[in-house]
């Protein structure tokens, strides 16, 4: 009886810790599916309760063309992300939120504006990234604009690919320079203080950019450079020599 209670307190707590702010809340999705009122769909695939079934359909549809895209910028796919997809505004806040998407560990959390092969495969980019680095947070010699950069590159998503890169440059738009991309930090910061003024539904300056820049960087190396990279970067290699010198 003792252990029971103790294990009911520790849930309990458990619990109201990870109902506390958004930040901590994406964390959630460590805890068994039918606790956030998600269920299976198929292998690794959960959608909350209240999701219609042309809508899961469809979504489950979308999955295979996001790991198509993944594949053609990776090479092949290693990783296998368990993806969280929200038919709510509710339902996304809940674990934890944010622009249309995000992903955690291997988790990827999908708002109901992010259910196409998009941005599942940008999501999708950074599990494989953190798959092929053997790790669950990353590196941090790896700067947030080669990160998201790649993902651009493989979702090809029209507010972030060489089209958005275009009117950015057509509008005479400013943007940003890598080194204020380096960090998570410098990322979020950016992304407020370049999209001032911008209508996010037409082009994300910040994206457009790291897109635009990885995708020059791609058309040289290709994936056996990008993945020679990240297994130089793995063996404890210097990111920017070997970004420079492949």
């Amino acid at each position: 009886m003792h252990d029971i209670f103790k294990k009911f307190i520790t849930i309990s707590l458990l619990t109201f810790l990870l109902s506390a702010c958004s930040t901590v809340k994406k964390v959630k999705v460590i805890l068994p599916a039918s606790w956030l009122d998600m269920e299976k769909v198929a292998e690794n695939v959960y959608v909350d309760t209240d999701m219609p079934e042309t809508q899961r359909q469809d979504l489950l549809n979308k999955i295979p063309l996001a790991k198509n895209n993944v594949q053609a910028i990776w090479g092949e796919v290693l990783s296998t992300p368990v993806i969280f997809a929200c038919s709510s505004k509710a339902c996304f806040e809940d674990l934890g939120g944010g622009a249309r998407a995000h992903q955690i560990f291997n988790y990827i959390v999908l708002s109901p504006r992010a259910l196409n092969a998009e941005l599942i495969s940008h999501e999708w980019s950074h599990t494989e990234m953190l798959k092929r680095l053997d790790s669950i947070f990353g590196d941090s010699d790896i700067p947030s604009w080669f990160n998201e950069g790649v993902a651009v590159v493989v979702s090809n998503e029209p507010r972030h690919n060489e089209q958005a890169w275009n009117r950015v440059v057509e509008r005479n738009l400013p943007f940003p320079q890598t080194k204020e991309l380096e960090t998570l930090g410098d990322w979020n910061a950016s992304v407020g203080k370049y999209q001032k003024n911008v209508d996010p539904n037409e082009v994300v300056v910040v994206y457009a950019t790291a897109g635009h820049i990885v995708n020059n960087w791609y058309k040289k190396y290709g994936s056996q450079g990008l993945t020679a990279l990240i297994d130089g970067v793995k063996e404890g290699q210097s990111f920017m020599i070997l970004y420079n010198d492949l």
